[in-house]
């Protein structure tokens, strides 16, 4: 019997291939109008745009830093706190808040927290939210200490460009119509601050996923009120806009915060990262339509730095994840 010598199997030609990059994209292209995935960005789009104005209140409020830790960290706390308990999976894994892990993540988010109250009352919101948004790449370093990741060249690109935009607003941090007149030095060391520690806590979020994020946020804003109780004058305590920091503190702060903690069920962390940059970008708006604290055009443009460059960083990886291995 003639054997016949066995066929080789042939290489997919260009043709072929574009034919399967074009059954890839259709299969993604189905799943980004999937019900889950509308629903994740839906959800977190509503709360980044609730917790766009925070600041603004803020402003209005007219208080202290310790009168404002006071107001809103016990009113979110409490909101936060009684909202998870509500919840069997937060009850069952409250256990987890007091490891070693959920100390540091409570301790990292009172920092956090003190720093982006102290630099709001010390100069511009806009230098604050610039800084802010630096947080993923302060993430992304972070992970390579806690977690074992490896730092693509992407972040580092995207730190560079970053670092330059928030110089680029330091640098021009004096110049703001009707902001208040402390040091930028000291607003921008509070800006990095609340961005380093935010990162951190997030991180530490990832390297134990079972501890309740809403409830650990709701207990580090109460240590942050019962630490602003402890500081501020009594006399001070009530004074300024109470009605103002109080929408912060029960609806604004709260409610953005569940939204954002329930679209992670539905989409990608890198989804929400790209829709927090609204913060970013309304924050200093509606602080300029409620109170005209006018930031200068540099300060401006080392904004729209920061935000580019931190909108390609997170589509970037959002590409990286939804290629096939």
């Amino acid at each position: 019997m003639i054997r016949r010598p066995p066929r080789s199997t042939p290489k997919p030609s260009s043709a072929a291939s574009d034919v399967y990059k074009r059954q890839f994209l259709g299969r993604n292209l189905s799943f980004l109008i999937s019900g889950n995935l509308f629903k994740g960005i839906g959800i977190a789009s509503i709360g980044a745009l609730i917790l766009s104005p925070d600041t603004l209140f803020m402003r209005w409020s007219e208080m202290d830093v310790w009168s404002m830790l006071a107001w809103r960290g016990i009113e979110m706390g409490v909101i936060l706190v009684l909202f998870s308990s509500c919840f069997k999976i937060y009850r069952q894994n409250f256990k987890y808040v007091y490891s070693n892990v959920g100390l540091g993540i409570i301790c990292s988010q009172i920092v956090s927290s003190f720093f982006f109250t102290y630099g709001v009352a010390e100069t511009s919101v806009s230098l604050i939210l610039f800084c802010l948004a630096t947080s993923p790449i302060f993430a992304s370093i972070f992970s390579i200490f806690i977690l074992g990741e490896k730092t693509t060249n992407s972040t580092w690109i995207t730190a560079f460009f970053a670092l330059i935009g928030v110089g680029i607003s330091v640098a021009n941090g004096d110049d703001v119509l009707n902001a208040p007149q402390g040091s930028v030095l000291v607003g921008t060391i509070c800006g990095v601050g609340a961005s380093a520690t935010l990162g951190l806590s997030l991180v530490l979020l990832r390297y134990k996923p079972k501890i309740p994020a809403m409830t650990v946020t709701g207990i580090s804003a109460l240590g942050n009120g019962f630490i602003g109780l402890l500081i501020v004058s009594p006399g001070l305590l009530f004074q300024g806009d109470i009605l103002s920091i109080s929408l912060s503190g029960l609806i604004i702060l709260p409610i953005s915060f569940a939204c954002l903690t329930f679209a992670t069920r539905y989409t990608q962390a890198s989804n929400i990262g790209l829709l927090m940059l609204l913060e970013t970008a309304l924050g200093p708006f509606w602080v300029w339509l409620g109170t005209n604290e006018t930031p200068n055009i540099f300060m401006i443009f080392g904004g729209v730095i920061v935000i580019l460059s931190l909108a390609w960083y997170i589509l970037v990886d959002q590409v990286k994840i939804s290629l096939p291995k």
